[in-house]
């Protein structure tokens, strides 16, 4: 065999980086500049020759070019992973419109963890704020449940709660029994009916012709996993808060009172009792 020839170091750049982790960290800042590789070399005060000390440039394309093309792709990355991510809102933003969104929104929150998973936590909220949702308010609520409906099903695994086991109590102890939400389960507030919109992506059918209709009452979509699927509902007002006064420790007995402040108790009871079966027989609470 012939000799291994050595691997070459990278030489020190004198205004520049001079260790792997130093070169590493002025890569990631270059790449990530908003304005592209050459006006990040002058933000941090060296130029193109520097960068070619450590980038091998030829005469198809400078360093400067070939890290302004990792640079690019690097957003293209981000950008496809987050239409897989939130198709609902790219099919109803069209290519430019979602373009514009991430581009934006990459500049307030730049990629700072090392799995794409999380590249798109902020995008609900930041989409809320964004001159896109002037126009379409209910966009913001769009993208909070492609959200709900993503992060829950990477939450971790809980056997549920069957109506056999809960029946299994003596009845002394229904009143004060401590119920739990499955942590797969997220409750996202809802002033449209965007899930229509997303039904219609989710189908391969035509986008509605008109904005998502507002609702009646304040609303929320209840959104959870079950097993390897991802389900969600809309639930009024009052069922999202005993959802969530039960996440809070509330036992089933002091629902019961909470919900007889503006009605009966027996109207109480028999709310909870609705609502404790269709929990059980969606799965959403978890076993004791």
């Amino acid at each position: 065999m012939p000799p291994v020839e050595p691997r070459p170091r990278l030489p020190a750049v004198a205004t520049g980086p001079t260790t792997l982790a130093q070169i590493e960290r002025q890569f990631f800042t270059l790449i990530t500049a908003p304005e592209g590789v050459g006006p990040g070399l002058s933000a941090q005060g060296v130029g193109p020759d520097d960068l070619a000390r450590v980038i091998e440039g030829d005469e198809r394309a400078s360093a400067v070019d070939r890290l302004d093309i990792y640079a690019n792709m690097y957003f293209y990355r981000i950008r496809d992973t987050l239409r897989d991510y939130f198709p609902a809102t790219a099919a109803v933003l069209d290519e430019s419109g979602f373009h514009n969104l991430i581009t934006d929104y990459l500049l307030a929150h730049p990629s700072a963890h090392p799995s794409l998973r999380e590249v798109g936590k902020h995008l609900p909220a930041f989409t809320a704020g964004h001159a896109l949702a002037a126009q379409r308010p209910w966009l913001g609520e769009l993208v909070a449940l492609e959200w709900a409906r993503l992060d829950v099903f990477d939450r971790v695994d809980q056997t549920p709660l069957t109506r056999e086991q809960l029946a299994a109590l003596p009845p002394e102890a229904f009143a004060t029994v401590s119920l739990s939400p499955i942590r797969a389960l997220e409750l996202v507030p809802s002033s449209y009916a965007v899930d229509d919109l997303w039904s219609a992506v989710q189908d391969d059918q035509p986008l509605p012709s008109e904005d998502p209709t507002t609702r009646p009452q304040p609303a929320a979509f209840l959104v959870w996993r079950r097993e390897v699927a991802v389900y969600h509902r809309n639930v009024e007002a009052d069922e999202a808060a005993a959802l969530l006064w039960i996440k809070q420790g509330l036992r089933f007995g002091e629902l019961c009172e909470r919900l007889a402040a503006n009605r009966s108790p027996a109207e109480a009871a028999q709310l909870a009792s609705a609502w404790l079966a269709q929990w059980l027989a969606d799965g959403l609470l978890a076993k004791f």
